[in-house]
């Protein structure tokens, strides 16, 4: 019996030893709390509306010449200017009107929440970019019309040489490129260059109000 009683005695005095060469000082963490977010209130939607057509505004494109720029716009389709993955980005099969905002809801692809504005029959984003209110379209009865513009320059005539080709919210018209800007031409018998090229599409999305 003493024998086992000193055994004992013995592993205990051994584990109170292995405890203490592997004891630290540091205390323990706790696990951290965690703080749950309170759900935003829901948006109440006023409206939705679903992609009807598309209309085309206008399509202009001019190429330089030793003569001057010649219209194009009959033999070229915007495809020569644009990619198609371009000519679809604004394109949305859904716009939903809540109070606060308007949801664009592409095919399979993130909602874009923008802040939009309506001041009578326009309709006006707010471009959080450059800080203003862009025009985005007429909003009627019904409908919304949205406007998309496409741009495409180039300018190698001297003094200077530019180019751009983008697109963007609004309209686009002849006085985009052709003005008294030192950039641009001052009209098509400026562009002498065979290089030289101007061209714009503009186009608008409708949309009709879901029953």
């Amino acid at each position: 019996m003493r024998n086992t009683l000193r055994i004992a005695s013995l592993l205990f005095s051994a584990a109170i030893f292995i405890y203490g060469c592997n004891k630290d000082d540091s205390i323990p963490k706790l696990p951290e709390k965690v703080i749950e977010k309170p759900e935003e209130p829901a948006r109440v939607i006023r409206d939705t509306f679903l992609f009807l057509r598309k209309d085309v505004i206008v399509f202009k494109a001019y190429r330089g010449s030793l003569k001057g720029g010649i219209d194009i716009s009959a033999q070229e389709k915007p495809e020569s200017f644009w990619n198609s993955a371009k000519l679809t980005n604004y394109r949305y099969d859904t716009l939903t009107v809540t109070k606060d905002s308007t949801f664009e809801r592409p095919y399979k692809y993130e909602i874009n929440d923008f802040r939009f504005e309506q001041r009578k029959d326009s309709v006006f984003r707010w471009n959080r970019y450059a800080r203003f209110w862009e025009f985005y379209g007429m909003r009627k009865k019904d409908t919304v019309e949205q406007y998309v513009r496409f741009y495409s320059f180039q300018k190698y005539t001297p003094p200077y040489l530019y180019a751009e080709n983008g697109h963007d919210y609004g309209e686009i018209s002849y006085t985009y490129y052709f003005n008294d800007n030192k950039y641009l031409f001052k009209g098509p018998e400026d562009m002498k260059n065979e290089n030289d090229e101007v061209a714009w599409y503009g186009i608008k999305y409708i949309y009709v109000k879901k029953k």
